[in-house]
């Protein structure tokens, strides 16, 4: 026969155990009170909440909703198994307890958030989009609500609107943790990686930064040409996780940059000792690898992680695998890559962007489009006027189409420029032997 003043002796010693962190004992209470009242709903949802602290998840979940049940119109139970089926990774499950949850508090901005992101892992965008709309009537500040559909919009490469609710997250949710490393991210993948330094800086100056959202924030310093700031953070980060295989694929990047290839090297080995399928390993291996001056080690390499896994997303490193390709003599290869990320208008549609002017010039030099490859490199100039490689392009291409003035000319304004480089010495003498023969090509 149930017994509910036992009942409340042995909830009470539970709700003590659970402040003193005795979880254990804790479930043995609260399975003694549910024993002595069955129909308390409470007593099930708080043993429901130590399971689950105990990690028991599929135990936790049967006391949320044989909770639900005798509490026909309490949100907690809900709301309790809609954010447990999303942990477990069940975000299509955890849909119905979360709308129902809102249905009985329509301002529980958890419910709202977690919906939110359930609905958009599902695919159910539209969906998606209407349950932050609604969480937008009814929720004052709704910070993590647009942080989700933020993420969901970020994952269907709606960078504009990602954009803005990330913003607007910030605004209304300042204390949210690594909200500017995902806006960053998202800046990055608009190419507008110059941005997001002051972004980093100020999640990093609010204090401790998970290790994940350090290594993400290293790298987006690093696809940004940042490689002090991100070396910065690496080499704190290396004290904390020094096993993490990412880490190092980062350090190896920062020391190629800083042409520091023998720490480079050693930090490649270490990445892949510890994940030799790594992600970027093979292209950071191959990029090293060239530097040392290995150019036929470093094309299979490329070649082989190209075919494997795609050229990478981030514009530096791709820039950067391009002008691989073109030092290893794969220039139809880097035409693709560069194609398929950049177009073939990029005096249109980048037209600022000097280092994309200045490989795009290269690759149409190496392709053999005198043309469009002089459009860009005068493009180039214009940016850049003191650029020595636009006015190297500029003068080669001059002394192909045999215009010997023009090309002294161009030659005259780089070695003004740079007396000491070395390629306009080069360009000097091929003027003279061109000019030299000229006459005899012609007859």
């Amino acid at each position: 026969m149930a017994d509910p003043r036992k009942g409340e002796h042995h909830a009470n010693r539970a709700k003590e155990m659970l402040r003193q962190g005795r979880l254990a004992d804790a479930e043995r209470e609260l399975r003694a009170a549910v024993a002595n009242d069955p129909s308390r709903g409470d007593w099930l949802l708080n043993l429901g909440w130590t399971l689950e602290a105990i990690g028991r998840l599929d135990d936790a979940l049967q006391q949320y909703r044989h909770s639900a049940a005798l509490l026909p119109t309490a949100r907690d139970p809900r709301l309790a198994e809609g954010l447990l089926l999303s942990k477990m990774n069940r975000p299509g499950d955890a849909i119905a307890p979360l709308e129902a949850t809102l249905k009985f508090d329509p301002r529980c901005e958890t419910a709202a958030s977690v919906l939110i992101r359930s609905l958009a892992l599902v695919g159910r965008h539209e969906e998606a989009e209407t349950a932050y709309y609604m969480a937008l009537h009814a929720i004052e500040r709704p910070a993590t609500s647009h942080l989700e559909i933020a993420r969901s919009l970020l994952a269907r490469g709606d960078l504009r609107r990602a954009e803005y609710c990330f913003r607007r997250a910030i605004a209304e949710g300042p204390a949210l943790a690594g909200v500017r490393v995902e806006l960053a991210r998202a800046l990055l993948l608009a190419d507008r990686g110059g941005e997001t330094a002051v972004l980093l800086n100020e999640e990093f100056r609010r204090g401790m930064v998970a290790p994940a959202l350090s290594l993400e924030a290293a790298r987006i310093h690093l696809a940004s040409n940042r490689v002090a700031e991100a070396v910065q953070v690496l080499e704190h980060l290396a004290r904390v996780e020094p096993s993490n295989p990412r880490l190092h694929l980062l350090l190896a990047r920062a020391m190629r940059r800083r042409n520091d290839l023998p720490r480079a090297a050693r930090h490649i080995e270490i990445a892949s000792r510890l994940a030799s399928d790594l992600p970027g390993l093979a292209f950071e291996a191959a990029l090293v690898g060239l530097a040392r001056g290995h150019a036929a080690e470093a094309r299979g390499l490329l070649v082989k992680e190209l075919d494997a896994r795609g050229a990478p997303t981030d514009r530096v490193d791709l820039l950067e695998i391009v002008q691989a390709l073109l030092t290893t003599g794969l220039a139809a290869r880097a035409m693709t890559v560069f194609s398929a990320r950049f177009g073939n208008a990029i005096r249109h549609t980048n037209g600022s962007d000097i280092e994309l002017m200045r490989v795009g010039a290269r690759l149409s030099l190496e392709q053999g489009d005198l043309t469009e490859g002089r459009a860009r490199s005068r493009r180039l100039l214009a940016l850049d006027p003191r650029s020595m490689i636009a006015m190297h392009n500029l003068a080669l291409i001059a002394l192909q189409r045999g215009r010997f003035a023009l090309a002294r000319g161009w030659i005259a304004r780089g070695r003004a420029t740079d007396p000491s480089d070395s390629g306009m010495r080069k360009l000097r003498l091929l003027w003279w032997w061109r000019r030299l023969l000229a006459p005899l090509s012609r007859d």
